[in-house]
């Protein structure tokens, strides 16, 4: 997948913008807070119908009413035009060749690898920074699981808005909400699972690649739900159920849910140490380098399209080792790439593509 245009609205600093990019390689420089990050955001949008940043009305310039970004996007099977419109009252329009059929049918979907600064919180951050990876980035891959994400999201809600409210003597309440919440958390947490067992290979084979050989990695899924062992539906609602049953006391007195996916954790070992409190800043950057790679192999595995990498201003946080690899065996081979940086075009000069120079009002090609 590429992207072949883009044209912008009233996005961001951006007052109109349109480009054609390269189908390779993509640099964009200048000074910082002049736009390239919010370029990036655009590409993004476009793709997956959601900012990065987790606000859309943010999106829209300052003083305007909206914001529009239209792009077309080329795939194996021919061409696809998105539309996306967010108006400041809230509201969002999405169209695909026309139509509106939602985020699912977004191109995002054959892939859109982001790689921030960021990211290294997916090591060292909060359980909910790995959730948030494995939800709104591994979870593009599976086209069931924003689906079972959606369903268990609204059921959790609704369970904490009633455990605010509900007494221990009238726990019964409960019930109603508890025969859904365990089967859409079975059916998440299996998807999670069947996700990551596909996905941790990949992982272990691109850290290889980039710190070499010398260091055992091992991923680890905690589990709020002590599962019997069987990995199917039935079993896992009924472990799900039993722990739930254990906690009830727990929960009424927190008046939240302690157990569920939305609580899970994921935690990398280096040679059965803990990343977060033993690794190297070197071995967390690597680490983050192979999450990305191994997710931009697995969309291409799963869906047969290269996805596009939009790398936001990353080269600062990586040594040269860690850069070559970023340049050889992540950046081409067929993979349309975007790279904001406000220094380091010199390692672009070389390379098959295009360098933009954003001025904060515009970006032109140089």
């Amino acid at each position: 997948m590429f992207l072949e245009k883009i044209e912008l609205v009233s996005f961001r600093n951006y007052i109109r913008l349109s480009v054609q990019p390269h189908r390779e390689l993509n640099f964009i420089t200048g000074r910082n807070a002049r736009g390239k990050t919010n370029f990036l955001e655009a590409v993004f949008f476009a793709g997956s119908g959601a900012s990065f940043r987790h606000n859309d009305r943010n999106m829209i310039r300052w003083g305007e009413d909206y914001a529009r970004v239209e792009a077309v996007f080329g795939l194996t099977g021919g061409v696809v035009t998105v539309k996306a419109e967010i108006q400041s009252e809230g509201g969002k329009k999405l169209l695909v060749d026309g139509a509106g059929g939602g985020r699912r049918q977004l191109p995002g979907r054959f892939g859109i690898v982001l790689f921030r600064p960021d990211d290294l919180q997916i090591i060292k951050g909060s359980p909910s920074q790995r959730r948030d990876f494995i939800d709104n980035d591994l979870g593009l891959i599976e086209p069931l699981y924003r689906d079972a994400l959606t369903k268990y999201r609204r059921v959790l809600f609704q369970r904490n808005n009633l455990l605010r409210t509900v007494r221990e003597n009238s726990v019964g309440a409960m019930q109603v909400w508890n025969e859904q919440f365990y089967r859409y958390g079975a059916q998440l947490l299996l998807m999670r699972m069947r996700l990551l067992k596909k996905f941790f290979p990949l992982v272990c084979q691109s850290y290889l690649d980039i710190a070499g050989d010398g260091e055992k990695i091992e991923m680890k899924y905690l589990s709020t739900v002590k599962l019997s062992g069987e990995k199917a539906v039935e079993q896992i609602i009924k472990d799900f159920a039993a722990e739930g049953k254990a906690r009830e006391r727990e929960e009424l007195y927190k008046k939240q849910t302690v157990v569920g996916p939305h609580r899970d954790d994921m935690v990398f070992y280096l040679d059965g140490k803990d990343v977060r409190q033993f690794g190297s800043q070197g071995q967390i950057r690597s680490l983050v380098l192979a999450l990305k790679a191994a997710q931009m192999h697995m969309f291409h595995r799963e869906t047969g399209e290269q996805p596009i990498l939009l790398l936001d201003d990353v080269l600062m946080e990586l040594d040269a080792a860690r850069q070559q690899y970023l340049m050889h065996n992540i950046i081409g081979g067929g993979r349309q790439t975007f790279v904001t940086s406000a220094t380091g075009i010199e390692n672009f000069c070389r390379q098959k593509g295009k360098i933009y120079l954003v001025d904060g009002y515009g970006m032109k090609e140089v």
